[in-house]
C-alpha cells in the first residue's frame, strides 16, 4: 500500500471516528441521555404506522400527519409536526424507525438536542415544501401534476439533512460529496417526488452547517 492510500484510510478512520466517537462514547459510559431523540423518534414513527393500520388512526394520519404536493399550504403546514415521523408509503416501517433510531441518537450525541431537532425541523421542512414547486416547474427538472396527489417522502429528508450537517461540520467533505451525488443521480435515473426531497433536504443541512458560526457547540454536543 502507498503512503498516500495510507494517508488516505487514516483519515478517512479519523473523520469516522469523529462522526460516530461521540455516540459510541455515550453507549460505553452509558450516558443515555445523550442519545434518547433517536429512540423517541422511532417509538413516534412506530405509533404512527401501527394507528395507520386501524380505521380511525388511518383517518387521523391522512387528516393531520401526510402531506402531499397538492395540498393547499395551510394544512400543510398544520401537518409538517406530525409528517416528520410519518413513514413514507414505500418504505417498510421498520426501516423508517432504523433510520430515524441511529441518526438521531448519533446527531444527537455529535451536535447537541437543540441543534438535532433545528436542522431536521428545517430539513424536513425546507423538503417537504419544495414538493409543490417541483409539482409547478412540471417536466422535465419538475414533476408531472399527476404526483400532486401523492404523498411526501417522510422522516427520510430530515434523516439526511442530519448526515449533510454533520458530515460538513466535521470536515467528512467525501461523504458530504456522496449525499449530494447520490441523490442527484437518483433525481436523474429515478425520478419522482422522494429523490428530489432527499436532494433538497441534504442540500439544506449542507448549508446549515455551512453559515453556522465556527466553533459553536452546545451543552451535550462533542465539539467540533
Amino acid at each position: 500500500m502507498t503512503t498516500r492510500a495510507r494517508r488516505a484510510l487514516h483519515r478517512l478512520g479519523e473523520q469516522c471516528r469523529a462522526l460516530l466517537g461521540p455516540a459510541a462514547e455515550a453507549i460505553r459510559r452509558r450516558r443515555y441521555e445523550r442519545l434518547w431523540s433517536g429512540p423517541a423518534a422511532a417509538l413516534s414513527v412506530a405509533g404512527l404506522a401501527v394507528a395507520a393500520r386501524t380505521g380511525p388512526g388511518h383517518t387521523f394520519i391522512a387528516g393531520y400527519a401526510i402531506t402531499h404536493p397538492g395540498d393547499p399550504l395551510p394544512a400543510t403546514l398544520a401537518r409538517l409536526p406530525l409528517s416528520l415521523f410519518a413513514p413514507a408509503a414505500l418504505l417498510p416501517y421498520w426501516f423508517a424507525m432504523l433510520q430515524v433510531l441511529v441518526v438521531f441518537s448519533a446527531a444527537q450525541a455529535l451536535l447537541g438536542l437543540r441543534r438535532t431537532i433545528a436542522v431536521a425541523v428545517l430539513g424536513h421542512g425546507l423538503a417537504t415544501l419544495s414538493a409543490p414547486l417541483w409539482v409547478a416547474a412540471g417536466p422535465p427538472l419538475g414533476l408531472d401534476h399527476r404526483y400532486a396527489g401523492l404523498a411526501d417522502a417522510g422522516p427520510s429528508a430530515a434523516v439526511v439533512a442530519l448526515l449533510a450537517y454533520a458530515a460538513v461540520s466535521r470536515r467528512a467533505v467525501w461523504l458530504a460529496a456522496a449525499l449530494v451525488a447520490y441523490h442527484g443521480t437518483e433525481v436523474v435515473i429515478v425520478g419522482g417526488l422522494a429523490p428530489r426531497e432527499h436532494l433538497v433536504g441534504t442540500l439544506t443541512g449542507a448549508a446549515a452547517a455551512l453559515l453556522a458560526p465556527a466553533g459553536t457547540t452546545e451543552p451535550g454536543g462533542a465539539p467540533p
